[in-house]
């Protein structure tokens, strides 16, 4: 057996009201939370490690960042106490930033955004969005050199970024014909499915180098993974990609079979695959810890919960109980 991270988290980036209607979190929702009685819910739940975002995909941070909005009141204050009760109690910290999901940049500017018929909650990495992300990336490891950051939404255009085809923009046109070697045509049926993949693995390739180069110049010790999210094994936009080769640990946030003997098969001897017990609806099965526990995997989970209370929502508890059961074997046999 495996010494396994676990690291289940009250996920603050959304909200559950009942079992259909779960929208997005907004700033004031778990600004008042009480860090400590946060803190000691995720360690008496079984984890090794804690968790925190530094800004929600939403748009605001749980820390007083002078880059974006900022949860009002004690909200700028949860991040930092959390940070320290982890530090005190000698846990591991994990924080968060979405790669390209932030709801209050998307409203604010309408040219970060792709053209009509990609994901309307993407911002185009080729735009000023990632310049303020590296910033806000320092920003927050010059205060917090956390040991390891999430980066949610890494993909392109879409949440199935292998099938997207990339559409002429203002902001395609440059890298466009860098990367191809001829100019962006008029329409995106003038783009081959070729120069389309061909694209999209070097913006993505280039935007991961910019992430890797601001945490490894900022916090040299904080370690970095990404989440696609991949909806199926050994898509050829990620096959020998750099974030594939060069990120510490390789992220799934599903336990599909296929994808985690993939991850399993390709990682470096030096990665971590880390796999999701719980969270992302059917496409979860705790009931399977144990073969991924054999396998060498780690685990992370979330559960979304009504303001102002932290806590899931009954709509888990089911899986809640069988994630909280297997973190308590783990301990026990890791």
């Amino acid at each position: 057996m495996n010494d396994a991270i676990r690291l289940m988290c009250c996920d603050l980036n959304w909200t559950r009201y009942d079992e259909k209607y779960s929208p997005p979190s907004l700033p004031q929702d778990w600004a008042f939370i009480d860090p400590k009685e946060y803190f000691d819910w995720h360690m008496e739940f079984g984890n090794n490690a804690m968790f925190c975002q530094a800004y929600t995909f939403c748009g605001y941070a749980f820390y007083d960042s002078h880059l974006g909005p900022v949860a009002p009141g004690p909200g700028r204050e949860l991040l930092p106490a959390l940070y320290e009760l982890s530090r005190g109690a000698g846990v591991p910290f994990w924080s968060y930033f979405s790669v390209s999901w932030d709801l209050i940049m998307r409203g604010l500017r309408s040219d970060w955004l792709f053209p009509e018929g990609a994901d309307n909650w993407c911002i185009a990495p080729e735009t000023p969005w990632t310049d303020l992300l590296c910033d806000r990336i320092r920003e927050f490891l010059t205060q917090y050199p956390v040991d390891w950051i999430l980066f949610d939404m890494f993909l392109y255009g879409d949440v199935k970024t292998n099938e997207f085809a990339v559409r002429p923009a203002p902001f395609v046109e440059q890298p466009f014909e860098e990367i191809i070697g001829r100019p962006m045509p008029q329409t995106a049926d003038e783009i081959t499915l070729e120069e389309s993949l061909a694209y999209k693995r070097e913006i993505l390739a280039r935007q991961f180098r910019r992430i890797r180069d601001t945490v490894n110049e900022t916090s040299p010790d904080t370690k970095i993974t990404f989440n696609v999210p991949y909806l199926s094994a050994d898509q050829p936009v990620w096959q020998d990609h750099p974030m594939m080769n060069e990120s510490d640990g390789l992220f799934a946030e599903v336990t599909k079979p296929d994808v985690l003997e993939w991850l399993l098969r390709v990682k470096k001897p030096d990665q971590r695959v880390m796999t999701t017990i719980i969270g992302l609806g059917e496409m979860c099965e705790p009931e399977s810890w144990r073969r991924w526990h054999e396998a060498g995997c780690d685990f992370f989970g979330y559960a979304f919960a009504t303001p102002p209370d932290f806590r899931p929502h009954a709509f888990y508890d089911e899986k809640l109980a069988i994630t909280r059961g297997a973190f308590g074997e783990m301990k026990r046999v890791g």
